[in-house]
């Protein structure tokens, strides 16, 4: 019978520190081989990729074993409960190679489909071994889908030469423990053009510029929730000479800090929504890169956006051939960050939906305001801005603020116009559009001041199953949908939007009347200044 020494040398003869593993459906890495006291045999010592997954935080009874990032991703395991993976040629196998295809025993004239009722549909499959054939012979292929089929390492570099056409490679959340196992696998792949590996936990590599030839013709690459930050990007950067496009979403990049100036010099797209930016002036360090286009910020918590580097009414040298930005989803709550955005030398293309800038605002009345105060805008949140559709925005906007401008030192005779640096500041395109359309009239101001009085409906806002939730008072815009107005009480209370049931009593009837539909405004509803607004749920 083996000792029990001899049993612990085999349980760990192929495993090393920094190995990764998934055990139960979870990833981690290895931290740590050995004993822990006062149990017996050999345990890994491993971290998490999920933060509260574990139990501690390398240490037990007072003793330190390893590191981890956070007080809840460590735990000890034993070898057996970790599956560490096979080698790229097994899941390449496993996937494109039937079982049976060299002896020709696979059926390739019927398929059985089982529906959520259990019943059998026969369909038959015309040329399904041809197909399988063709997917079989590795020369013919040029994309390989990998995701989630615990690759840890290469296997057979003699194997994977028989892959000289792949293009697309996605090996996102394997086991892959390092960038420099990544690149043994690239090197075997000359035309590779878009390589995703997001989800994996790669070591960073010791030289970089080393590995440079195994990306030489690397486009596109998308690295996801791999618990990066821009430091480490810029470490890795140096690999990837001929970038197109990088994505970098879900990751823990609060700063930018540093560009190094012969780095991403082809970059066109970047995308970095859903990390931790807070601060524009960090998004600024960005604006020297020479071709970037497309630059992603969506759910990012950045309030403000500005260019100190050229004053209002002038254009910024910063981002000189962007036409495309995000910021949907992000804390922008002033409206000078969109004067600011018209800096900007050739943005044309702005998704800002669900800013707090918006709150309480009708859809349109906000979407006239951007277009007017950002001159080149031909598409907004995805939609095209036709020429009717500025004129309309910009009458619009002299029309609400003519009588801010008369007030500030404005005046329709132009040689006495001297409006207030102030009023210039907070609407600096207003003196073009008094050029291109004149001033608004005081019919026409009276009109539009009236007009958005009649808009607004005073309104009491309560909760009658919790009467610790406090009784509001709010005017809102008729034209508001329902379902921004559960938008808004969501921030309000706190209530889940979609669990909000919306009621209102007329103050006149008495009668308490439904909202079931949220695509409709609320005026559609009958509603009134006086009415009761009740939120349930």
């Amino acid at each position: 019978m083996p000792s029990q020494e001899a049993v612990m040398e085999k349980e760990i003869a192929n495993v090393s520190i920094g190995a990764r593993f998934v055990s139960d459906g979870d990833c981690g890495t290895v931290k740590y081989i050995g004993e822990v006291p006062p149990t017996t045999g050999v345990w890994l010592g491993v971290e998490w990729d999920i933060p509260d997954r574990g139990k501690h935080d390398g240490s037990h009874q007072g003793t330190r074993y390893f590191q981890c990032r956070s007080a809840t991703s460590g735990s000890f395991l034993r070898p057996k409960k970790a599956d560490f993976g096979i080698d790229l040629t097994k899941a390449l196998s496993d996937r494109y190679v039937p079982d049976d295809l060299e002896t020709g025993g696979i059926d390739t004239s019927t398929m059985y489909v089982q529906d959520e009722k259990n019943k059998v549909t026969v369909v038959e499959m015309v040329g399904a071994s041809m197909i399988a054939k063709k997917q079989s012979s590795f020369e013919n292929l040029q994309e390989i889908d990998l995701r989630e089929t615990k690759v840890c390492r290469t296997g057979s570099e003699d194997f994977l030469k028989k892959l000289p056409n792949i293009t697309e490679l996605n090996i996102s959340k394997n086991l892959i423990p390092s960038w420099e196992e990544v690149s043994k696998m690239t090197r075997q792949m000359p035309k590779l053009i878009l390589l995703n590996l997001s989800e994996n936990r790669l070591v960073l590599p010791s030289n970089p510029v080393s590995l440079a030839t195994a990306f030489s013709r690397l486009q596109d690459l998308v690295l996801n929730n791999m618990d990066l930050d821009w430091e480490q990007v810029m470490v890795c950067a140096p690999m990837w000479p001929q970038l197109r496009k990088l994505f970098l979403c879900y990751n823990k990049i609060a700063a930018i800090n540093r560009v190094q100036a012969d780095l991403f010099q082809h970059l066109e797209l970047l995308n970095l929504e859903s990390n931790q930016i807070t601060d524009w002036q960090q998004v600024n360090l960005l604006g020297h890169l020479p071709k970037l286009q497309s630059l992603l910020l969506a759910y990012n918590p950045l309030s403000c956006i500005a260019f100190h580097d050229v004053p209002v009414g002038q254009k910024t040298a910063l981002f000189p051939h962007l036409h495309m930005l995000s910021i949907s989803h992000c804390k922008v709550n002033e409206w000078d960050s969109f004067n600011e955005l018209d800096k900007l030398q050739r943005l044309k293309d702005l998704r800002y939906k669900k800013n707090p800038i918006l709150d309480g605002i009708q859809l349109e009345r906000a979407e006239e305001r951007v277009i007017a105060k950002i001159a080149g805008l031909t598409h907004m949140n995805r939609c095209q801005v036709f020429e009717d559709d500025r004129k309309g925005a910009e009458l619009v906007y002299l029309k609400t603020f003519c009588a801010d401008w008369l007030k500030s030192g404005g005046s329709r005779e132009p040689a006495k116009s001297k409006p207030s640096q102030q009023f210039l500041e907070d609407h600096p395109r207003y003196e073009k559009l008094v050029q291109l359309y004149g001033a608004a009239e005081d019919s026409e101001m009276r009109n539009q001041t009236s007009a958005l009085k009649d808009t607004l409906i005073v309104m009491k806002i309560r909760c009658p199953d919790d009467p610790s939730k406090r009784e509001l008072t709010k005017k809102l815009p008729g034209g508001m949908e329902v379902t921004k107005l559960k938008s808004l009480l969501h921030r309000l209370y706190k209530i889940d939007v979609s669990g909000q049931k919306l009621s209102y009593i007329s103050h006149k009837a008495g009668q308490e009347i439904e909202l079931d539909n949220d695509l409709r405004p609320i005026n559609y509803f009958s509603i009134e200044t006086g009415d009761t607004l009740l939120v349930r749920w």
